[in-house]
């Protein structure tokens, strides 16, 4: 019997359980004596068990159950809970989530020896357990099996839109079967209203297929609770964290490139704005830090404000990098505005050069972020508070479904780069056989024998990624370095509809999407951040 399918459905409804899991953690957390949520966390651990066990996966099932027992004992009223135990509980819901991943197979040793530390731990009694040892000695935090990043590969779907989808394909269809009795001689008004009509039906379906690639904010910030609760910890720090706006939708594809700039801004709020739970008592303020996530849309773009209620960014220090690092004088630092100086900590040169300063953090890796939302077609700035806190402000367009890039020919091949990619475009003639050294010849690697052209187009792209270094050249305008990459024609700067690269192309890094034209025509959408060196 084939159980690829049991599987692929357990797979799914694990990892869909484990994440309920750890929201219920969260929240046991700071009401420990909750019943009714110790009842609800029983739930999903016996729901995974059960699931685990008609597939025979018995190291899964095994644990759940030892997890489950403990669970009555505080579901019950019988033990009273403490926080050590509930990391107990997220050290083995992240042990969990690795075995899903696994298919219940542990394939290490130190692994197996995780495994059994986990069974030994559970099968004491919780009060025995957490009077005799620390909980991390018996059962260890499992740092190398955290939650793995959500893949964004599921998304809510009201069922009205799905009949309001099925009605328009089935009156698309219909109108289709009438199109035959249009083409005879008189053509006349018939096919006019025919074409109008299907049109119209066209635009009205797309627009609802659009729909369905968006997420709310809500759901988006939710994958985002437990790093931050982890990042806290790491830190011994507690955090709450609001949501204001949680209802915005935006497009699921411009989400899940926003994963990873925002964990590195709520791990700065974190580690370097919001104060140990003594300072902050020092300073009046709560013992627990607040890190609100605002999001709102306005017109063609999406913001999203992250702020914290830290001690904010010592402007002093600002003012003391540019003086001398920078050279810059009383005067000029006094035209700046609060932005333009707080802005300064996104620039590639405060990065490195923060490391030696009390600013480190709120620098290290900040242009690396700012530069990941500039090329989402956004911005980044800041503005912070002293003793009060910092905002990170990202504005972003609200789709990524429909982008501007330039098209243009390489053989036989049409291909594009976003515009937002490209810094020039030029064009040399006479080009030698040594110059052509000094470009990106892209015919090498998508296999397009070189005619070895007199006259190509240049497009110099914007730098991006220190590991796929290919050419380095400072231009005389801003000094920064990029890629210049040779096409055989340029077609021009045109708008088009992305979609997903699909089976075949999946494992071809060098292309992220496919770009259907307005014409119909289709152009592979290169990675420029995944050229591969030559």
């Amino acid at each position: 019997m084939d159980i690829s399918k049991y599987e692929k459905i357990f797979d799914q409804e694990s990892n869909k359980y484990l994440k309920e899991l750890e929201d219920l953690l969260m929240q046991v957390e700071k009401d420990l004596s909750n019943l009714a949520l110790w009842a609800e966390i029983h739930g999903k651990i016996h729901s995974i068990k059960g699931m685990a066990r008609a597939l025979s996966l018995e190291k899964i099932s095994d644990l759940c159950h030892l997890m489950e027992d403990w669970c009555l004992h505080f579901q019950q009223g019988k033990k009273i809970s403490s926080a050590a135990a509930v990391q107990a509980l997220f050290d083995s819901s992240n042990f969990l989530a690795y075995l899903v991943s696994k298919k219940g197979w542990i394939d290490s040793f130190e692994d197996q020896k995780l495994y059994n530390n986990l069974i030994s731990g559970f099968g004491k009694d919780p009060d025995e357990l957490l009077k005799t040892s620390p909980v991390a000695e018996t059962v260890p935090a499992l740092t190398s099996y955290q939650s793995p990043a959500v893949n964004i590969d599921h998304v809510k779907i009201k069922y009205s839109f799905i009949e309001e989808l099925l009605g328009l394909t089935q009156e698309i269809q219909l109108l289709a079967k009438k199109f035959p009795s249009f083409l005879n001689v008189q053509m006349s008004s018939g096919l006019k209203s025919w074409i109008d009509h299907y049109t119209a039906l066209m635009k009205v379906l797309y627009f609802q297929l659009t729909q369905l690639r968006l997420m709310t904010v809500g759901d988006f910030a939710d994958l985002f609770l437990k790093s931050i609760r982890d990042i806290a910890k790491e830190h011994d720090k507690s955090v709450n964290v609001e949501i204001i706006g949680s209802e915005i939708q935006a497009d699921i594809t411009l989400l899940e490139r926003l994963r990873e700039p925002l964990i590195h801004i709520f791990r700065n709020c974190i580690a370097h704005g919001i104060e140990t739970a003594e300072e902050r008592s020092n300073l009046g303020k709560n013992a627990n830090g607040k890190i609100t996530i605002e999001a709102k849309s306005e017109k063609e773009n999406l913001y999203i404000k992250i702020r914290d209620d830290g001690r904010g960014i010592n402007k002093a220090s600002i003012i003391e990098y540019l003086k001398d690092k920078q050279s810059m004088s009383d005067e000029e630092i006094d035209r700046m505005t609060d932005e333009e100086l707080y802005n300064t900590i996104l620039s590639p040169e405060f990065s490195s050069s923060a490391k030696t300063t009390q600013l480190s953090g709120r620098g290290i890796g900040m242009n690396v972020v700012a530069q990941s939302i500039d090329y989402l077609g956004g911005s980044l700035s800041i503005s912070s508070d002293s003793g009060k806190g910092t905002e990170f402000i990202i504005k972003l367009p609200l789709s990524l479904s429909i982008i501007y890039a330039i098209v243009f020919s390489v053989g036989k091949y049409i291909l594009a780069i976003p515009t937002l990619h490209v810094k020039s475009i030029s064009n040399i003639d006479n080009i030698s056989d040594d110059d052509r050294k000094s470009y990106y010849n892209i015919k090498k690697i998508i296999g397009v024998a070189d005619n070895k052209r007199k006259s190509y187009s240049i497009l110099n792209l914007k730098y991006i990624n220190d590991q796929s270094i290919i050419e380095q050249a400072a231009t005389n305008e801003e000094k920064e370095s990029c890629i210049k990459l040779m096409a055989d024609n340029i077609i021009g700067n045109r708008p088009l509809m992305v979609l997903p690269v699909g089976d075949i192309l999946s494992g071809v890094k060098l292309f992220s999407g496919i770009g259907i034209m307005e014409n119909g025509d289709i152009a592979l959408l290169l990675d420029p951040d995944n050229l591969p060196p030559q």
